[in-house]
């Protein structure tokens, strides 16, 4: 069975672009995994100035875009520890392009109980406040972004009390439009999925969304992946579970 990484290499296969946002993404991804604040912030200087010389930062012919960021590839994981679902993580990592010169960008993550312990590999997190449901974290990226250029950034936080219940949900919105998301739920070997349903939520409307989430196993263990090719901004992704 085709598991989650080779998925990726599936979709960036024969096109570059999305082949170096893949490799920084899951470069970005295991270096959350392992490294502390000293590690982040020295991969992030080692690899800017690599960034810089790579051939879509040297023009400034990015699309049109309302907004000052959107996504080429997103990578939404959350890890449950514990057979209780007390204890999560959250972890985003995105290979973001700059559509206006910027120094600052918003994250959020919402959380049934307490969202806490919010980490950012590149830059400083400002504040981090509760609007709406939402913890929503301003980062500071410490130098600026040009129009045109991209980065990669992973951002997580601690889960805390959220998936307690037989069945739960999780539900993703986007703030910026989206290339290509994939969306991962890992679970403690103790207590594995059952049952899934992915769905696309306008409004107070949910209906099947077009692509369907599978159970696959991943490190080991039993784990949903939700493959989404270009989600619409103005709706929201509900992937719902009984475990």
């Amino acid at each position: 069975m085709v598991n989650g990484w080779e998925r990726v290499y599936e979709i960036v296969a024969g096109n570059a672009l999305a082949a170096f946002v893949a490799f920084f993404a899951l470069i970005a991804a295991a270096i959350a995994a392992y490294a502390g604040d000293q590690i982040r912030s020295g991969t992030y200087w080692a690899l800017k100035p690599v960034s810089r010389q790579l051939p879509w930062n040297r023009g400034s012919d990015a699309p049109n875009s309302s907004g000052e960021l959107s996504s080429v590839f997103t990578l939404v994981q959350l890890f449950l520890f514990d057979a209780s679902g007390c204890r999560a993580r959250y972890r985003k990592t995105t290979f973001f392009v700059a559509h206006h010169t910027t120094t600052t960008y918003q994250e959020a993550v919402t959380a049934e109980h307490v969202a806490a312990g919010f980490v950012t590999m590149c830059g400083t997190i400002v504040d981090t406040v509760v609007e709406r449901g939402f913890y929503v974290s301003q980062i500071n990226l410490g130098s600026s972004v040009s129009c045109g250029e991209h980065f990669a950034n992973v951002y997580s936080a601690d889960l805390l009390g959220s998936f307690t219940r037989p069945h739960e949900h999780w539900t993703q919105e986007f703030t910026y439009p989206t290339g290509h998301l994939i969306l991962q739920v890992h679970f403690p070997a103790e207590r594995p999925p059952k049952l899934i349903a992915s769905k696309i939520v306008e409004g107070a409307t949910e209906k099947p969304a077009d692509t369907s989430a599978r159970i696959i196993n991943l490190y080991s263990q039993k784990s949903i992946v939700w493959d989404i090719a270009k989600p619409k901004p103005h709706q929201a992704l509900k992937l719902e579970w009984t475990w």
